[in-house]
């Protein structure tokens, strides 16, 4: 299983690691190293990319993914030479790039934040899709005329982002995981996220230190889509 460096510091941009595996799959051509920084694609929040080197060569990463074992790949192109196994290399993430899918992925657990505070009823948040390009939080049940709701939540939304509430992260152990409903590769821990002040959830994601980092989000809209709602939101500044 691949150590995730991710998990502890989202501002780690770059980092050393040594090459597990070389290969191509139907995918693509793939790295496996025994650590990253890179955050494989999942739990609504789009990949990292970036570059890994070393003296021998230099690898393009452009899409990260994560098996059920806790093993992630890193797929992409040599943009010149090539690795060895247990070769040592340097990784570089797009640092403005992770920052922005941060801000993102935590707008999108202080929009339910929100939504929790307005005690808005009969909603059940079921998922999020937090890549620049469409952002939404989706919940179970309907609302009646639910484009009446968008100025009063993005108004609370952002007063919260004000706030500068504080991002808490909570590792948790896979029996407790498991408890919670929250899948986890075998033999790994899980982690829980919440913003002071409001319950938690199971998240693996990159996230901001506190709200103030997230910048004013702007509520494209709410919709009602085949008993469920969804509630598209977007960043101010990019």
């Amino acid at each position: 299983m691949t150590k995730l460096n991710y998990l502890f510091d989202t501002y780690i941009f770059e980092s050393l690691a040594k090459v597990a595996e070389v290969g191509e799959n139907e995918i693509g051509k793939y790295l496996i190293l025994d650590e990253t920084i890179f955050y494989p694609q999942g739990g609504g929040q789009k990949s990292d990319s970036g570059r890994i080197t070393s003296s021998q060569g230099t690898f393009i990463v452009s899409v990260v993914r994560m098996d059920q074992n806790g093993q992630v790949f890193h797929y992409g192109e040599f943009e010149n030479g090539s690795f060895v196994i247990g070769e040592s290399v340097d990784l570089k993430v797009d640092g403005e790039g992770r920052k922005l899918l941060a801000r993102l992925h935590s707008a999108g657990h202080l929009l339910d934040c929100a939504v929790t505070k307005l005690q808005i009823p009969g909603l059940k948040p079921t998922k999020g899709f937090h890549f620049p390009e469409g952002s939404y939080v989706e919940y179970e049940g309907n609302l009646e005329n639910p484009m009446e709701y968008v100025s009063q939540v993005e108004k609370v939304l952002n007063e919260l982002v004000e706030q500068d509430l504080k991002v808490k992260i909570k590792e948790i152990t896979e029996e407790e995981a498991k408890k919670c409903g929250i899948w986890v590769p075998e033999g790994k821990s899980a982690r829980t996220v919440s913003f002071e002040g409001f319950s938690s959830c199971g998240c693996g994601g990159t996230h901001v230190k506190s709200s103030v980092e997230i910048g004013k989000v702007k509520i494209r809209k709410m919709v009602n889509k085949k008993g469920s709602l969804r509630i598209s939101y977007k960043l101010e500044e990019v």
